[in-house]
């Protein structure tokens, strides 16, 4: 049996290769011995038909995933055998199951890619809409016999973004530390503390003028998934407590001054006060002044994050 799975969302379609490991391990071969991966970025053609050629260990057959094979420089060269070989297969249980796994969506001029999208099991899995992702969180909590507010819903998809691999690995640990069904505060404290640790790196990079690393941050963000207003939120957030407590001059002298007067818990105190020290009053009223300015080409520019984030970290 041939199999196709591809897209942007490579948690769901990792998942339905998991189910057919599972389902080809109860039925053929309990012990795994017959499961092999390739990995198509840097596999010969030797390697492929070898493994699809030689007979399975105590079974009749093998299933064999080949992963990212169009990340292969070489495909050109011997894509023409390898649909050849395609074209051969009856496509039934009889044969091998051979899964091809593509954890983005390929070049559909290629001819490969033509020839594995016509296959009966071919799916592409692209990220789920805002209102499919909630579904999918609720479910998944539902699976552990929890439910998860409204609100907490929302500010835990804002935390994440589309991300299923980090949306999946927060609700396992959810799950494992909340006595009862899920809420704000559980987010907050068991999901929020570590995307605000990653905000206050990012504040100090635009604090200590490194640019690069101030990018970076950003970018590795946008690329795992997390929402771009969100990040931007959670700056204009830390940057409105940086102008409230310059403003307080000599009476915030540390940071327990200031948790009495920002009603802030004590790690946030701690950075804002020393994040505080390296902006000068007019300076920090200067980038917040650019952050609302970003908030608003937000709404009207979709698509141009990256590039009003590099532009904002640039006029910093």
């Amino acid at each position: 049996m041939l199999f196709f799975y591809y897209g942007q969302d490579s948690f769901r379609a990792s998942q339905k290769i998991e189910a057919i490991k599972t389902k080809f391990k109860e039925k053929i071969d309990p012990g795994g011995h017959n499961i092999q991966s390739l990995d198509g970025e840097t596999m010969s053609p030797d390697d492929f038909f070898q493994a699809v050629s030689v007979m399975g260990l105590l079974a009749d057959k093998k299933l064999i995933i080949v992963k990212n094979i169009f990340d292969n420089k070489k495909l050109k060269d011997w894509q023409d055998s390898l649909i050849k070989f395609l074209d051969s297969q009856g496509d039934t249980p009889e044969e091998n199951y051979i899964i091809f796994f593509q954890n983005n969506k390929p070049d559909s001029r290629l001819k490969l890619y033509k020839r594995l999208s016509r296959l009966k099991f071919s799916e592409e899995f692209d990220p789920l809409s805002y209102g499919q992702l909630q579904t999918w969180v609720k479910n998944k909590f539902s699976k552990h016999d929890k439910s998860i507010s409204a609100p907490a819903l929302d500010l835990l998809i804002s935390c994440l973004g589309s991300d299923l691999w980090q949306i999946n690995n927060e609700i396992n640990k959810l799950v494992s530390f909340a006595k009862d069904d899920i809420n704000e505060e559980d987010v907050r404290s068991l999901v929020q503390a570590n995307i605000d640790e990653n905000i206050f790196k990012l504040i100090d990079a635009i604090g200590d003028k490194d640019k690069a690393l101030a990018l970076k941050l950003i970018e590795e963000k946008l690329d795992n998934g997390v929402n771009h207003q969100y990040i931007l939120t959670m700056i204009i957030r830390q940057y409105r407590l940086l102008i409230k407590a310059k403003s307080l001059g000599d009476k915030a002298k540390n940071y327990f001054a200031l948790m009495q007067v920002l009603k802030v818990p004590k790690f946030i105190a701690q950075k804002t006060y020393q994040q505080s020290q390296m902006y000068s009053l007019e300076q920090l009223k200067k980038i917040y002044k650019y952050l609302l300015y970003l908030d608003e080409k937000f709404k009207s520019s979709s698509g141009q994050e990256k590039v009003l984030f590099a532009k904002m970290i640039n006029e910093l």
